[in-house]
């Protein structure tokens, strides 16, 4: 069977098992919430196995596909952001060496359950596709069940001022899939002692290599 359609029956099953189980109305809110995030994390995995994904076309072949923690409620948090008077630029180094200026509007304080931490929160240009608000953050996890650079989690507007930071959500960035890309690294002031189990995990190609 040709690859193509093996992935497109892949992803169409997925895609029909996420919808069949959010159909059903005996489910609890939880059990919603869960499948939402199944359903991105689907939609996700077959935009990487599109031909415009980040993918360079000689790793293609070798993707295993996408890897993730299990989804937990606990890590999803509903918070006010605590904006700046005046956004500031920061120089944020890059994977490649370099450093580039990242406009940080404002601080989220979140409550672990290790202890509250406080991350900034950054803004992308305009012209820029993360023109919404992220955080680039590194946790305990990160080389030893995440990728060892950190992870990005974007936020996503509540009500008024406040917005949802969801871990679950977190995501690699892009150099984790294509080195070609450059990619902003998280502060130290967005370093979280304690382990983030949730969100992706490192990107899986070939036989056993997580690189």
């Amino acid at each position: 069977m040709p690859r193509s359609i093996s992935l497109l029956r892949f992803g169409i099953g997925a895609l029909l098992l996420v919808v069949l189980l959010s159909g059903c109305g005996t489910e609890s809110s939880s059990q919603s919430y869960e499948d939402k995030i199944m359903q991105a994390r689907v939609q996700r995995d077959m935009h990487m196995r599109e031909k415009e994904s980040v993918l360079p076309p000689n790793r293609r072949s070798d993707f295993r596909g996408l890897d993730y923690y299990s989804v937990d409620s606990t890590y999803r948090f509903v918070v006010p952001l605590q904006r700046l008077e005046q956004p500031d630029t920061m120089m944020l180094a890059e994977n490649t060496g370099r450093i580039r200026a990242q406009v940080r509007i404002g601080r989220v304080t979140l409550p672990l359950s290790s202890g509250d931490v406080t991350l900034a929160v950054f803004k992308g240009a305009s012209d820029d596709p993360r023109g919404r608000l992220w955080i680039p953050f590194a946790d305990a996890t990160n080389g030893n069940g995440t990728y060892e650079a950190g992870r990005y989690v974007d936020l996503i507007r509540s009500t008024g001022d406040s917005f949802v930071v969801d871990f679950n959500r977190a995501y690699n960035p892009t150099c984790a899939y294509n080195p070609e890309f450059a990619c902003p690294l998280p502060p130290d002031e967005n370093r979280i002692d304690a382990p983030i189990p949730v969100g992706e995990k490192t990107p899986k190609f070939g036989r056993g290599d997580s690189s």
